[in-house]
């Protein structure tokens, strides 16, 4: 039985912050660049909890994770992890956007991977801690070995588990000023995520 990596997708697979910058700038005339990310999108719009849950629906009701950009460097990587591993796309997105994710992952990375879970994070009524929370119910519920993601938060509770874990890139909202744990190794792009896994 093929060991399972669990992949996010967001700032691993689709350039979201680059997205939802370039939606927040031309819709809300706002000057933020794709470094301002975080999850935390009411301190990105510096907004309250009711303005933010209006923004959050109107993004999601606009299609547009359907027009970002995928990472071109992943597909030949993910090619050649699917010999050996299962893989599964594991994100946090809201189920509202469920069609259009799967849509989108159908034309970036056909056949690529056996389902795409989704945490439900987001999903119930929205307070101003949500993204504190983190996907340790899915890894747990699917038996993950390997996590790839870009939240330090996700890896960190991965590790938690047991889990070996791979912090991907170098962005301004994954960084910390403390060591990282045994089982969280930081990746700077796909070429070094298919350098690890040859090394296992």
């Amino acid at each position: 039985m093929k060991q399972i990596i669990g992949i996010d997708i967001d700032d691993v697979l689709a350039a979201n912050a680059e997205g939802f910058v370039k939606f927040s700038n031309e819709r809300w005339d706002m000057h933020l660049r794709p470094e301002d990310y975080k999850e935390h999108w009411a301190e990105v719009w510096k907004v309250d909890l009711k303005e933010f849950e209006r923004r959050a629906i109107e993004l999601h009701d606009s299609g547009v994770i359907a027009t970002y950009r995928h990472n071109d460097a992943a597909l030949p990587v993910l090619q050649e992890l699917k010999q050996s591993y299962t893989l599964l796309a594991m994100t946090s997105r809201q189920l509202v956007s469920e069609q259009l994710t799967r849509h989108w992952m159908e034309k970036h990375y056909k056949g690529i991977f056996d389902d795409i879970k989704f945490t439900g994070i987001f999903d119930g009524p929205l307070d101003l801690s949500l993204h504190l929370r983190t996907k340790s119910d899915l890894f747990t519920e699917h038996k993950v070995t390997y996590v790839i993601d870009d939240q330090l938060k996700h890896c960190l509770a991965a590790a938690e588990l047991g889990i070996d874990t791979l912090l991907f890139s170098n962005y301004t909202w994954n960084q910390t000023d403390e060591a990282l744990p045994e089982k969280v190794v930081r990746v700077s792009d796909w070429q070094a995520v298919l350098e690890y896994f040859r090394a296992q």
